[in-house]
């Protein structure tokens, strides 16, 4: 069964390339209107620079193009002049805009993308896993959340899709999809782009050129480039961490021989570095919950190696390593997408080749010392993809979409735990023998290497039945298969023990033991699911488009390809089963005034079965490790309005509340502030990484210059507003890893022609300069630490276009 649909996702493969090769037998078709490509760009409904704040944006999220307003699916749909306007580069600054969704960065490989509070475990980064909420690039699934952290301009539009969309989009969409479209090539010639410079030295460029090679060739190339000191002090060298250095390359051509076929392909380039920064230091623990004593706590071990630790003060964002912290980054992609209008239907194919590299460099002790001198986990992912889909045109009783999908992924990963000198000193409790501890650690080096290598199958097919005039069924099926295999092969190396005594060579062996010995296995896991949804919708009247919602979705399992036991009589099965969720939502979408006002409103409650999450197994021992364990449900409401009373304002506002939290958990692991317990009881509590509520609003007010030469110029004055309550970011709940509330309030002011030929603004983030956090937690040493988001900053940005 394996070999036959290896074999048939190779056709798939081959005939979607074939497909991708066809413009010169095309060129003899007849002309027929282009209608309902998946890869039509979206115009939104007007220029100003609050596009999408009362204007309609079209959407592909049925993968044909739609207004916003007219889809039964919770969309935050953002047009590029509002993405342009709030300086949206990157998904991190998206979810000020989008308060369901939840970009948590602490580096790039460790990316959690959340919607209404699902996605990626927050507490949990393998690479044998899979996320729940799928990223797609110009039609081409995202495989790795690392991929989403590049400059993200010159783009058409950003559509957040809210709740489960395996139908359509399938991989790893349980929780919702975040597709993010460019900007085509244009026949008429054109370019632009910005220059901005602000504090922490921050420099950036857009710039792109778009225009015809001959009448059925055109070509788009865009360029960003990224520079920004880093505002978090190292003590030990002077330097300071968080810089930020990021190139991108795009370049396009698309053909259109006919009406009737498009052939656009699209190459990419990216390169990211930083001098990064260890987590702020914010105090230890001094004793447990029950008031004993923390043994050999942090500041115990600082003040027997005569270390003086940093000042346990976020404000002052001061850290203090040694181990040069850095990273380095690289991507690249081609993707080749044809359309064919075939009169009754539009035939799609999207054939893709991604790679995504990252090579990482950490400071293992978070001090001066030369103890942890090199902790990482580096990754050369690469994935192939093709997707083959057939959407109906025109007006019909039943609309349909069809189609087959392959993917292919590969993850070669090396980590590295590379012990310093002093390393006994520092992670050895002090009763250890000195001789022995020295011995053992000392210059110790852990080194594994992993693979996981994933195929998925997946053959797709919606339908939207008009039942009646204003009322519409829409159900669909998708089928995937998918297998993951994988090993886990890990060594480690040592001074010799030959002078020690034979029972110093056991105890020097006992330490290595628990850091890291020799330890290989290998796993695979295949499974099938059907995923789904049924959606009923009622335009009751004009202005108001009704929905309810049934989705079954899945996240599919992974290999745990970690240092665990998987022999012997306290072995761990690698292999997580699949995630199931059920969604059930309803939904009302208005639009008013002419469509200068849109107020959406949605309910949603989903239940997921075999949450992927960390436990406790006292029959083995009580080891811990991550496997299928929770049930959880959440549960809430969206709203969102647009409005754009007059054409000198536009204001928004969305907000969702979600009550999101573990129903079953009896065998979590316990936070660190719980001593002799083997075991916590969790049901009942928030998931981690969710705050029950978060909003966004803001808006722009503009007043009329005159004319600048012989354009009209506006001035204009922009705020945007967010706020998010205090969740947590471990899954054991740790009272340390508790994230407080927080606000966040950017500004912007400028004077712009309205045919876009200068816009000279003024922009701030973060204003009011508040210390938020990212994360936070607490070590097996009991230091309390967390990283701290963007202070503020400022600058002023030159955009033109012509």
């Amino acid at each position: 069964m394996p070999h036959r649909i290896r074999r048939a996702g190779r056709a798939v493969l081959l005939l979607g390339a074939a497909f991708a090769a066809m413009p010169a037998v095309a060129q003899e078709a007849s002309i027929i209107a282009d209608q309902g490509s998946g890869s039509t760009p979206a115009e939104t409904a007007g220029g100003s620079a609050e596009a999408g704040a009362g204007e309609d944006i079209l959407v592909t999220a049925r993968r044909r193009t739609e207004k916003s307003q007219d889809v039964p699916i919770a969309i935050n749909a953002f047009g590029a002049a509002q993405i342009e306007s709030t300086r949206t580069y990157n998904l991190r600054d998206l979810q000020q805009l989008t308060p369901s969704l939840v970009v948590t960065n602490t580096n790039p490989r460790n990316t959690s993308i959340n919607i209404r509070g699902l996605g990626n475990n927050v507490a949990v980064y393998n690479d044998g896993l899979e996320p729940a909420v799928g990223v797609y690039l110009d039609g081409v699934y995202l495989a790795r959340p690392g991929q989403t952290v590049f400059d993200l301009a010159d783009l058409e539009r950003i559509e957040v899709l809210r709740g489960p969309q395996g139908t359509l989009f399938g991989k790893n969409t349980s929780a919702g999809a975040v597709v993010v479209t460019t900007k085509q090539p244009t026949f008429d010639f054109e370019g632009g782009g910005d220059v901005s410079i602000g504090n922490y030295d921050f420099r950036q460029l857009h710039a792109y050129i778009s225009g015809p090679l001959t009448d059925t060739l055109a070509a788009r190339l865009f360029v960003s480039k990224t520079d920004r000191d880093g505002f978090t002090l190292n003590r030990f060298d002077g330097r300071y961490g968080q810089s930020f250095h990021d190139l991108n390359l795009r370049g396009q051509l698309l053909y259109k021989p006919t009406d009737r076929l498009t052939l656009r392909i699209i190459g990419d380039w990216g390169w990211q570095s930083s001098f990064t920064a260890s987590s702020i230091l914010l105090g230890a623990i001094r004793s447990y919950a029950n008031g004993t004593n923390f043994v050999n706590n942090y500041y115990d071990r600082a003040a027997r190696l005569g270390y003086t630790p940093v000042p346990a003060d976020p404000r002052l964002r001061t850290t203090d390593v040694d181990a040069d912290p850095r990273y380095r980054m690289n991507q690249h992609g081609l993707n080749v997408t044809t359309d064919l209008d075939l009169g009754a239907a539009t035939l799609t194919s999207v054939t893709a080749y991604r790679a995504w590299n990252w090579y990482p460099h950490n400071d293992g002790d978070s001090t001066s010392l030369d103890a942890g001198a090199d902790f990482h986990q580096s990754n050369e992912q690469k994935q192939v993809s093709q997707e083959l889909r057939v959407a109906s045109n025109g007006d019909r009783r039943v609309d349909y979409v069809a189609g087959l999908y392959y993917l292919y992924q590969s993850i070669e990963a090396e980590a590295v735990n590379l012990y310093g000198i002093r390393a006994a000193d520092w992670f050895l409790p002090p009763t250890t023998n000195a001789t022995v501890g020295a011995a053992a650690l000392n210059g110790y080096n852990v080194v594994s290497h992993s693979r996981p290598v994933t195929d998925s199958y997946a053959a797709f097919a919606q339908t939207v039945w008009h039942v009646v005039p204003g009322v519409d069924l829409t159900t669909g099926l998708r089928y995937t298969y998918e297998t993951k295999s994988g090993y886990f092969d890990q060594g480690a190396t040592g001074a010799s023990l030959v002078a020690l005594t034979p029972a110093q060579q056991a105890a020097a062996q006992t330490i290595r033991s628990r850091y890291g010995i020799a330890n290989y296995y290998q796993a695979e896991t295949k499974a099938g699911r059907l995923s789904g949804q049924a959606t009923l919708s009622w335009k009751v009247a004009e202005p108001l488009l009704t929905y309810v919602t049934y989705a079954r979705g899945n996240k599919f399992g992974g290999l745990n390809l970690a240092n665990i036991t998987t022999t012997g009589q306290f072995a761990a099965n690698p292999v997580i089963r699949p995630e199931t969720i059920d969604s059930y939502e309803a939904g009302a979408k208005t639009t008013w005034s002419g469509g200068r006002v849109t107020a959406n409103i949605a309910a949603f409650w989903t239940d997921v079965k075999d949450y992927q999450t960390t436990i406790v197994d006292i029959e083995r021992n009580g080891v811990s490790f991550f496997t299928n364990a929770a049930k959880v449900r959440t549960r809430g409401f969206e709203a969102d309005l647009r409005a754009a009373p007059t054409r000198w304002l536009s204001l928004y506002a969305s907000g969702t509340y979600d009550d999101a939290r573990y129903i079953s958990y009896a065998n979590a692991p316990c936070p660190i502030e719980i001593t002799g317990q083997a075991i916590c009881n969790l049901s009942g509590r928030p998931l981690p990484g969710v705050s029950k509520w978060a909003a966004s609003t803001g808006g722009e007010v503009r007043a009329p210059l005159g004319l600048t030469g012989a354009h009209d110029t506006e001035m204009y004055l922009g705020s945007d507003y967010s706020y998010r309550s205090a969740t947590n970011t471990s899954a054991s709940l740790s009272r340390y890893s508790a994230i407080p509330s927080y606000d966040l309030i950017n500004i912007r002011f400028g004077i712009r022609t309205l045919d876009g030929l200068f816009d000279i603004q003024f922009w701030g983030r973060n204003i009011t300069d508040s210390t938020y956090f990212l994360s936070r937690g607490a070590a097996n040493t009991g230091a309390i630490t967390g990283t701290l988001g963007d202070p503020r900053t400022y600058g002023v940005t030159l955009r033109t276009k012509f």
